[in-house]
């Protein structure tokens, strides 16, 4: 008998010009808004906050991509000067992770460190509402319980999981997607792939993950180039979106496996975006876990309409050129001399042995090797 346990707690409400509605999800009086550079000098992060009328919304806009611990704790330290009493996140992955953790620490003491890396607090009970309204179509953290942060001290990235991250509210509305950049249309259409397809293959997937993981994949790869080449595109960008929180749906019940593991040391040693430092090692992966997991991928082959996994492996490849994007681990600086370093850190997130293969420095290093 199969046995599996299933969680999703956030409410999902997506359509075009949803975001005018965030009024009806927030508490309180006092709203932070975290969000990039970029979301708030060009205006959008404001114009949503506009919509909360009858409150007091303040903005900390200061969120780099692989956002640090830093941020984090001097995004803490206003909301918890203000009172808020909601945290909306906006943006990429980088805002609604950090909005998650600042969420939490609003109510507590100390800094992300004492809970994080090595920290020997613990996180209580969430009493701030959390909402996340992502701009991308990749990350799906809006509807996952992990946040993605580096630790300035030991200059390691690492995942930070709690069921306090679920966001109360996913509030995603495509308008916000419309004017992404081709390349940043690729790296994290790419991203909600990966996503997808670790969450089907993983020793914790289960049949209603693999479900919606299936359709995800559909989606981008009938999707993500019409996205790239015509962001004007609304049925595509639309897809885009569904098929990046269906990703996010599935992988936060199975987490993510070596291509995340291996994306950690990429994005924060070499400066790779995360999509990027994802799907690099994608066709690759694809290839090790066709031989292991033979069966399953045989029959994601089949409903995607490939005949085996390496044809799937060199369309995937096929499909990221077309978007310009890097294939080989030479093109963003990496070299051989490199790989000793990518494979320790890759294998110390644990993630990587969720992966239906061999999972060791001789099989890391060799898939390494094999795209560089």
């Amino acid at each position: 008998m199969v046995q599996f346990s299933y969680c999703m707690p956030s409410r999902i409400v997506l359509g075009k010009g949803s975001t005018a509605d965030i009024g009806k999800y927030a508490v309180g009086k006092n709203v932070l808004i975290i969000c990039d550079p970029f979301l708030y000098q060009c205006g959008v992060a404001e114009k949503i906050g506009g919509h909360l009328t009858g409150c007091q919304v303040a903005y900390f806009h200061d969120i780099a991509p692989n956002p640090s611990c830093e941020s984090v704790d001097a995004a803490t330290a206003m909301a918890r000067a203000m009172g808020a009493e909601t945290v909306v996140g906006i943006g990429g992955g980088s805002s609604m992770d950090v909005s998650k953790i600042v969420s939490c620490l609003t109510r507590e003491e100390g800094s992300i460190y004492d809970y994080y890396s090595g920290g020997t607090r613990k996180l209580s009970k969430r009493t701030t509402r959390l909402i996340c309204i992502p701009t991308t179509a990749g990350t799906g953290s809006e509807v996952t319980n992990v946040g993605v942060f580096t630790n300035q001290k030991t200059h390691i990235k690492l995942p930070f999981v709690s069921d306090e991250f679920w966001p109360d509210v996913a509030l995603l509305d495509p308008e916000l997607t419309y004017t992404l950049p081709p390349a940043v249309t690729a790296s994290t259409g790419m991203d909600a792939f990966c996503h997808a397809i670790e969450a089907y293959w993983n020793k914790e997937s289960q049949p209603i993950c693999d479900a919606i993981a299936v359709e995800a994949m559909k989606l981008i790869l009938a999707n993500v180039k019409a996205a790239y080449d015509d962001g004007k595109n609304e049925t595509s960008r639309e897809n885009m979106q569904l098929a990046s929180l269906m990703a996010g749906v599935a992988f936060s019940q199975t987490r993510t496996t070596g291509i995340h593991a291996l994306s950690f040391p990429l994005t924060a040693e070499f400066g790779a975006s995360h999509g990027t430092a994802c799907s690099i090692s994608l066709p690759a992966f694809i290839r090790l876990v066709g031989e292991s997991a033979g069966e399953k991928m045989e029959r994601l082959c089949r409903a995607l309409g490939y005949d085996s996994t390496s044809v799937l492996a060199d369309a995937v490849e096929a499909l990221m050129v077309s978007m310009e994007m890097p294939t080989r681990l030479s093109q963003i600086g990496v070299k051989e001399s490199d790989l000793d370093h990518i494979t320790e850190v890759g294998l110390s997130a644990a993630i990587i042995q969720l992966t239906p293969a061999v999972m060791n420095r001789e099989t890391v290093r060799a898939l390494l090797a094999s795209y560089l």
